[in-house]
């Protein structure tokens, strides 16, 4: 996926850096020297994300910071500066910044932080949402987590297995929560009656785990 990032920096050599780094990770950059031009490019296109240096010949970062809001109410903003205070991060966080970066950051880190801004900011579908309300649901009974456990332990396992080391002797029961956890997209049902956990149960283990 190729997300569309607005750039402000007035640094020539830095604003170079920025896009020939960024390109390489898909992002398509527009390249502007100061934040009025950022906004006159914002007003006339659809961008994903924006990062701003605070510093710059005119209108600084923070300052633009509200008219690109309006323009694109679900854009990710990444605001930059070499000067940092606590004063001018909290500024910038109440005007509609998402994040903070201090001058210099590592490249490599800067990509993963944009991809995590505009991850945060996409607005979730209806079905994400119903998606979400159907494991938490299939979480919510302590005998369907603790068959996820047991299936991230044992990669596998076939129904009677699982009725054994759950502890469950009513089938018809045990049978309804498998159920759930398969709707739910958490479990999959191979041939034989063989469960396992599906690539969503297996992070939503790791988040059980956080």
């Amino acid at each position: 996926m190729t997300l569309k990032l607005l750039l402000a920096e007035d640094d020539q050599q830095l604003r170079e850096v920025l896009v020939e780094a960024l390109s390489l990770e898909s992002f398509e950059v527009t390249a502007c020297t100061s934040a009025e031009d950022a906004l006159d490019a914002a007003a006339n296109q659809h961008f994903d994300l924006a990062l701003f240096d605070v510093v710059m010949s005119g209108m600084t970062g923070i300052e633009a910071l509200t008219t690109l809001r309006r323009h694109h109410p679900n854009i990710g903003i990444i605001i930059t500066t070499a000067f940092a205070t606590v004063d001018v991060a909290v500024d910038a966080m109440k005007k509609g910044a998402d994040e903070f970066l201090t001058k210099p950051f590592n490249l490599a880190a800067l990509s993963v932080t944009l991809m995590r801004v505009h991850a945060e900011r996409s607005p979730k579908s209806v079905l994400d949402e119903r998606n979400n309300d159907l494991i938490f649901s299939a979480l919510s009974n302590p005998i369907r987590r603790s068959v996820v456990k047991q299936l991230k332990i044992h990669r596998k396992m076939k129904f009677m297995d699982l009725c054994r080391v759950v502890g469950i002797e009513d089938h018809t029961k045990f049978n309804f929560h498998l159920r759930q956890l398969v709707n739910s997209g958490l479990v999959c049902k191979g041939e034989g009656r063989v469960y396992s956990l599906t690539e969503t149960g297996l992070q939503v283990h790791s988040g059980m785990l956080q």
